[in-house]
């Protein structure tokens, strides 16, 4: 009896071996309603880099085209990846599933060598999310993001009944997953490391893990979330404004209450393009963790629900994909890179709209970051791929076959 909870992506063939995968007769079409929807949202995202990033550009730089300049570049290079992407057969991945998780690990350790740069926090002390070559900078968690699901969906692909095992399947799965969260906690960047391991955590629920593993890592890893919460004073005010803001409005922390002063401003229609007062001196990081507050001032509540369905399109698409995928890995593969989308844009708006507790993780494809939004384009590129692999052409009909 198949395990209940792993996901039925396709009609009696979802997650076959590639020896019971029907034969692809030419080249598929690519999802254009993924494309189209991407391209929507980044069209979106260099409009609000600009307005809500120009003031604080003029600052800190002396014009107001810093950020949209860096965004823009970052959109061409993304474009061009997701175009070379969407071509790229995406069983490559599959192959060198180690090698890639091997350079993601290397790339987060030389964050903490001389080529690691440094920026001081708001909370104090120093985050070291960045690798500067002269006048080049990404960040390798972005990279990191990609290759953890190719190696864990590759994983569950290989050897499906292995992930039944704890010794065997589970265990080999979470010390990679618990070793990469804390290079990424350490940086320290413990929202990309809550992400990277809630979504490699479910893409383990769907393969087919056991019941009763999953509720033993939920459990392991609530403790854990606690430890690191309890561990570091800033983590723990955040959580305490948090939960203070829901016994009160009145005791919301200075982040959570200016996102929400700007939402309310911005009312039903919003206040117009590049009206927004509360990015000026009010709302912290408008540009990257508030794009959205910004968004939703200027845009009203027409224009914050519009995006928020956009992402929801977004994710519908993506798995849409992945269920008509008949490929294991590439089912797989496909659910992760739309979970990880999917769930980092419902964590930056749940923190910006107060139903989360705040923390610093950006809206894809908006807010201001090249690396960002370079990786965000290349998984839709390999999406793209995937779909083209999931759009099979009817075979010919024989000639004694009846029409």
């Amino acid at each position: 009896m198949q395990n209940q909870n792993t996901l039925n992506y396709s009609s009696s063939t979802a997650f076959s071996s590639d020896r019971a995968r029907p034969q692809i007769s030419g080249v598929g079409r690519v999802d254009t309603g993924l494309l189209a929807v991407t391209l929507c949202l980044v069209g979106i995202g260099i409009l609000m880099v600009y307005s809500a990033g120009h003031v604080l550009s003029n600052n800190q730089y002396g014009n107001n085209f810093h950020y949209l300049r860096i965004q823009v570049i970052a959109c061409v290079i993304g474009l061009v990846g997701m175009g070379i992407a969407s071509y790229i057969p995406y069983r490559f991945y599959e192959k060198y599933s180690n090698l890639l998780l091997f350079l993601a690990f290397v790339l987060l350790i030389l964050v903490f060598t001389p080529i690691g740069m440094g920026v001081s926090g708001a909370e104090g002390g120093t985050f070291r999310r960045w690798i500067a070559i002269k006048s080049i900078r990404f960040q390798p968690v972005e990279f990191a993001k990609i290759a953890l699901l190719i190696h864990t969906a590759h994983f569950l692909a290989r050897k499906p009944e292995r992930i039944k095992s704890f010794f065997h399947g589970v265990l080999p799965n979470i010390l990679i997953i618990g070793l990469m969260f804390g290079l990424v906690a350490k940086q320290p960047d413990f929202g990309s490391a809550v992400l990277l391991a809630a979504t490699a955590g479910c893409l383990l629920f769907i393969g087919g893990i056991r019941l009763s593993h999953t509720f033993m890592l939920v459990g392991a890893g609530v403790s854990l979330l606690a430890g690191f919460i309890i561990s570091s004073p800033y983590r723990l005010k955040r959580l305490t404004d948090y939960w203070a803001s829901l016994q009160s409005p009145d005791a919301t922390s200075f982040q959570l209450g200016r996102s929400l002063e700007a939402l309310k401003w911005g009312g039903f229609f919003g206040v117009g393009i590049d009206d927004s007062s509360a990015k000026i001196n009010y709302l912290p990081y408008p540009h990257t963790d508030f794009i959205f507050s910004v968004l939703g001032e200027e845009f009203g509540f027409i224009g914050a629900a519009s995006v928020t369905i956009i992402f929801m399109i977004f994710v519908w698409r993506g798995i849409s994909i992945a269920r008509r995928t008949e490929n294991r890995f590439g089912a797989l593969f496909a659910t992760g890179l739309t979970l990880i989308i999917g769930l980092q844009a419902f964590i930056n708006i749940g923190v910006v709209t107060g139903l989360l507790p705040t923390k610093g993780i950006t809206l894809p494809f908006l807010s201001y970051g090249g690396s960002s939004l370079v990786i965000s384009l290349v998984s839709v590129g390999i999406l793209l791929n995937i779909s083209r692999s999931a759009t099979r052409t009817l075979p010919k009909a024989r000639k004694n076959e009846p029409k």
